[in-house]
């Protein structure tokens, strides 16, 4: 490792070992230019370290818009196809029409700030749209850090829009039972039965086959989704920890086994144009149901029920804010959802916790000073 004077070009280079390369041969890098020693000596003890710390990144002309095209491959092996189709969407319309064209190593965190203010000014994003391409550059960034294109990631330390909570709507015990009570004699009851007494998400719920449900051990495995658009049914789940078991109530498995009576009757009926995909939640023909169907269904019968109007993902805050109120433990209320983490489940339903937490006080309250006062 030493810095050297260029002669003829009156300028300072500096040589430093980089170790051996897969072939087992030297590696060296050179770099020339500097105007004096001092600047040439600080720069080879920055790459020195950076060659210790294995932190370097050797120099390159890649854009992002030559970045994206092998990142969202990458992806393609742990997204699912609606999420990757999201993603590519974002990377398309918004990424690499205004960064596309600068090289990573020259983007700064300053320069990613911006980009969210014109995309919220210009482009008249909502600021949870904005969040959601800022994770989109924040884990290409990382992926980039790890391949070795660049040494940092601008977008780690990014500022980004606040986004407002949206205010959940959920129903009470009454509620419930009220639109469960009129929802009885539709054919998909058991979805809405599920979604109220599971918090299945919607995929999950049309998803869901037969062999899923262990009738003995009174459980249902989620193992399969249906895709939004109702075309695909995938042995794939939101997230690692989606894929779970739920145990059930009696009264819901004898609902089940009343509804795989009539599945069966149907496709005997019609068995040469059956197409049995196994599903719990199917059409007369056996297809998947598609979830704009469910959701037309699932609002007529609110109103039927005269119930207020909630999205069909609330019913899973439902269930959720129910269990809670009934002091179920929340690390199992996180298990019965498939949430990746508890904390997830408590920062989502914090509202409903200082109302049990007080519950609770007042409870073991009574239990620790009644028995005290027997005991006098």
């Amino acid at each position: 490792m030493n810095v050297k004077k260029d002669e003829k070009r009156g300028t300072w280079y500096f040589v430093v070992e980089a170790g051996k390369d897969e072939q087992g041969k030297r590696k060296q890098i050179f770099k020339r230019g500097f105007k004096t020693e001092a600047e040439a000596k600080r720069e080879m003890r920055k790459v020195a370290t950076q060659i210790d710390e294995n932190t370097y990144v050797k120099p390159t002309k890649r854009t992002l818009a030559d970045f994206f095209p092998e990142w969202l491959q990458s992806k393609s092996l742990k997204l699912r196809k609606h999420t990757l189709e999201v993603y590519t969407g974002h990377v398309n319309k918004h990424i690499v029409p205004r960064l596309g064209r600068f090289e990573l190593v020259k983007i700064t965190t300053a320069q990613i700030e911006k980009f969210y203010i014109d995309l919220a000014k210009e482009s008249e994003l909502s600021p949870r749209t904005v969040l959601d391409i800022h994770k989109i550059l924040k884990s290409a960034f990382e992926a980039a850090v790890k391949r070795k294109y660049v040494s940092s990631n601008p977008v780690k330390d990014a500022e980004t829009p606040k986004v407002d909570k949206k205010e959940m709507s959920v129903w009470d015990v009454q509620e419930a039972n009220q639109f469960l009570k009129v929802a009885k004699e539709h054919r998909l009851y058991p979805a809405f039965l599920l979604a109220l007494t599971t918090g299945m998400r919607q995929s999950e719920i049309l998803g869901l086959r037969w062999k899923d449900i262990d009738f003995e051990n009174e459980t249902l495995n989620v193992r399969q989704t249906l895709s939004h658009d109702g075309k695909e049914l995938t042995v794939q789940t939101k997230t690692r920890t989606s894929t779970r078991t739920i145990s059930l109530d009696g009264r819901v498995l004898e609902t089940l086994q009343k509804h795989k009576r009539i599945v069966m009757k149907e496709m005997l009926a019609i068995r040469p144009i059956y197409q049995n995909n196994d599903l719990v939640i199917c059409t007369g023909f056996g297809t998947p149901i598609l979830p704009r169907n469910l959701l037309r269904t699932f609002y007529n019968l609110i109103k039927k029920a005269e119930v207020p109007k909630i999205r069909f993902h609330d019913l899973r805050h439902t269930v959720a804010t129910l269990m809670l109120q009934g002091e179920i433990n929340p690390k199992v209320v996180k298990e019965i959802l498939g949430h990746s983490d508890v904390r997830i489940t408590l920062d989502i339903y914090s509202h409903v916790l200082p109302s049990v937490h007080k519950e609770t006080a007042q409870k073991y309250g009574n239990m620790l000073f009644n028995q005290a006062n027997s005991s006098q």
